[in-house]
């Protein structure tokens, strides 16, 4: 039976960690922390995009004019939004460069400093994203994506000007983990239906 309550409206937290980190236990509430190991990036300017990309290999013969079958040959997970907050560590994960930060001391101002280019080597990383919504029941509920292996893709575009303000856009490609079994190497959603019962 349809509910509203299925139609979500939410801002969506990412949160990034080391690769092989796993995802975090269901019983951590809609906007809770998920431990030490995840980055929460802040604020977003943009909606979250989410795109499922496939692509197949037609099984043709020549007795028919159309495909007698498929196989998929090829599949990836990408991410994209702009981060709204011009900070050293937005600019490090977009840019996939090295942060260097500063204290502030005599004769030295506090700085963030990010040096990168010429590395052939994106840097791996494990994703996830959280938005909410209140059920049916009245209680507000995770939903979860994670992207067990992903690197920044694409390159970064940064925008300075007097009626606009400067995002930072990362857009997210996901890599298969073939530590997990087939049908389960790509990604993991969890929505939360319901609060334990007990």
């Amino acid at each position: 039976m349809s509910s509203v309550a299925d139609i979500i409206v939410s801002p969506c937290r990412i949160l990034y960690a080391n690769y092989g980190t796993g995802s975090v236990a269901d019983t951590v509430a809609a906007a809770g922390s998920w431990g030490a190991s995840w980055t929460e990036l802040g604020w977003t300017e943009t909606p979250l995009s989410i795109q499922l990309e496939r692509e197949f290999l037609e099984h043709e013969i020549q007795e028919s004019l159309g495909s007698v079958g498929r196989a998929l040959i090829s599949e990836s997970l990408i991410i994209e939004t702009t981060l709204k907050e011009l900070t050293g560590g937005n600019l490090t994960l977009a840019l996939d460069g090295v942060l260097t930060q500063t204290p502030a001391g005599a004769s030295q101002p506090a700085k963030d400093e990010i040096v990168g280019g010429d590395d052939s080597n994106p840097t791996v990383k494990t994703w996830g994203f959280e938005g909410n919504y209140v059920s049916a029941a009245g209680n507000t509920h995770p939903v979860r994506l994670y992207i067990w292996r992903g690197t920044i893709e694409g390159g970064v575009k940064l925008e300075f000007g007097k009626k606009v303000s400067t995002g930072v856009p990362i857009r997210i490609k996901s890599i298969h983990d073939m530590t997990k079994s087939a049908g389960a190497r790509l990604y993991k959603i969890t929505k939360i239906t319901a609060p334990a019962s007990s």
